[in-house]
C-alpha cells in the first residue's frame, strides 16, 4: 500500500514536471517571434526615416525607346546628355559625374557644373565616358539610339529617354525614382505637378483663343504641333493650335512646316515664339522675314500686338521639373492677354 500511494505521488510529480518544461519552452517561443517582429518593424522604420523606400533591386524598366533595361543595383557614376533628365536626377537628390555640353544659359542646377562635359545627344564623347567609369548613360530616345551597342560595349545601363509632354516628363520622374530608389521624393515632385496642371486647366475650356506657336533655330522656323511639348502646354492651358492635325516634320516630327496659306487662313490671336539658344537671334531673324511679307500684318495678332516672345530656359527646351514654371508663365500670359 505504501509502495503504491509512493507510486502515485511521483507520477503526479512527473506529470507536473513535464507541463511546466512544455509551458517554458512554448513561451520561450512566443518570446523569440515577438522579438523578430520587433526587429522586422525597426528595419522598416529605419528605412522609412531616412525618406526612402525599401531597395527594390534588382529593377527592370522600359524606357521611352520601349527598350527593356535591367539594374542589379542602383547606379552609381551617371552621365547624361539630357538637361531635363539631370534636372530631375538632381530634384530627386541625384546627381550625374557626366552632363551636357553648355550650349546655352547656365548649368541647371548650379551644382551639376563640376561634372564633365560629356557632349551633347548629336555628339556624345566616348572617351570622356569611359575615362569616368559611368555605370550609366542618359540619352535621347531618337537621337542616341544608334550610339547604344557602343555605349553598351563600355559596360553602362543604357537609357534613352524623351519628354514631349507632361505626362511624359512625369513618367520620367516616376522611372527615376525607381531606379535612384527615391520614390517619395518622386512621388511629391508629381503630385506639385499635377497640383499645378489641375489648377491652370480650371477653367480653360472657357478661353476663346487661337494660337500659332513657332519654334525658331538660327537656320529655320517650324510650327510647333500638339504632340510637341510646348504644343501640350498650350493644350493644358486651353489654347486651340491652328497647327493641330498638320504632318510633322522627318527630322523633327513633331513640329511642322510652315504655311503660309494655313496661318492666313485660320487667323490666330495670338503668336507664341520659342528659341532654341537664349539669345534673341531667331526671334529677330523672324521678325526680319515678316517685314519682307507685307501679307503678315493682315493677321488678327500682329494687328493688335499679340506676338509673344517665350523665355527659352521655359519652353526652347524641355525644363523638367520646371514645368510648373512653364505652366504658370502660360496662364499669367494669356490671363494678361484678356483671355
Amino acid at each position: 500500500m505504501f509502495l503504491w500511494n509512493e507510486f502515485r505521488v511521483t507520477k503526479k510529480v512527473v506529470s507536473f514536471i513535464i507541463l511546466l518544461l512544455s509551458a517554458l519552452i512554448l513561451l520561450a517561443g512566443c518570446n523569440e517571434q515577438a522579438g523578430q517582429g520587433e526587429q522586422g518593424e525597426a528595419v522598416a522604420d529605419s528605412s522609412a526615416s531616412n525618406g526612402d523606400q525599401v531597395s527594390k533591386f534588382p529593377l527592370t524598366i522600359i524606357d521611352s525607346a520601349n527598350r527593356s533595361v535591367t539594374f542589379e543595383e542602383g547606379p552609381q557614376r551617371i552621365v547624361t546628355v539630357n538637361p531635363a533628365d539631370m534636372e530631375i536626377i538632381y530634384a530627386l537628390g541625384g546627381e550625374v559625374v557626366g552632363r551636357p555640353q553648355k550650349s546655352f544659359g547656365e548649368v541647371r542646377p548650379p551644382e551639376a557644373a563640376a561634372a564633365e562635359d560629356v557632349g551633347r545627344p548629336a555628339v556624345v564623347n566616348f572617351e570622356k565616358i569611359s575615362a569616368l567609369k559611368a555605370d550609366m548613360f542618359v540619352g535621347h530616345s531618337r537621337l542616341n539610339i544608334n550610339d547604344v551597342p557602343t555605349l553598351e560595349a563600355l559596360n553602362l545601363n543604357v537609357v534613352l529617354t524623351q519628354g514631349d509632354s507632361v505626362a511624359e516628363i512625369v513618367d520620367l520622374i516616376a522611372m527615376y525614382g525607381s531606379i535612384l530608389d527615391k520614390r517619395e521624393q518622386a512621388t511629391a515632385l508629381i503630385n506639385k505637378i499635377e497640383q499645378k496642371v489641375a489648377e491652370v486647366s480650371e477653367g480653360s475650356q472657357t478661353r476663346d483663343v487661337k494660337a500659332l506657336i513657332l519654334f525658331g533655330t538660327p537656320g529655320e522656323t517650324m510650327a510647333a504641333l500638339p504632340q510637341s511639348l510646348g504644343g501640350n502646354l498650350f493644350e493644358l492651358v486651353g489654347v486651340e493650335n491652328i497647327y493641330k492635325g498638320m504632318p510633322g516634320l522627318k527630322t523633327y516630327p513633331t513640329y511642322a512646316q510652315l504655311s503660309l496659306e494655313r496661318i492666313l487662313e485660320a487667323d490666330p490671336d495670338v503668336i507664341y515664339f520659342m528659341s532654341i539658344g537664349d539669345d534673341i537671334k531667331p526671334f529677330e531673324q523672324f521678325q526680319t522675314e515678316m517685314s519682307h511679307l507685307p501679307v503678315w500684318n493682315e493677321l488678327k495678332a500682329i494687328k493688335n500686338d499679340k506676338l509673344v516672345n517665350l523665355p527659352y530656359e521655359l519652353f526652347g527646351t524641355n525644363p523638367g521639373p520646371r514645368i510648373i514654371e512653364s505652366l504658370q508663365f502660360l496662364k499669367d500670359s494669356l490671363d494678361s492677354l484678356g483671355y
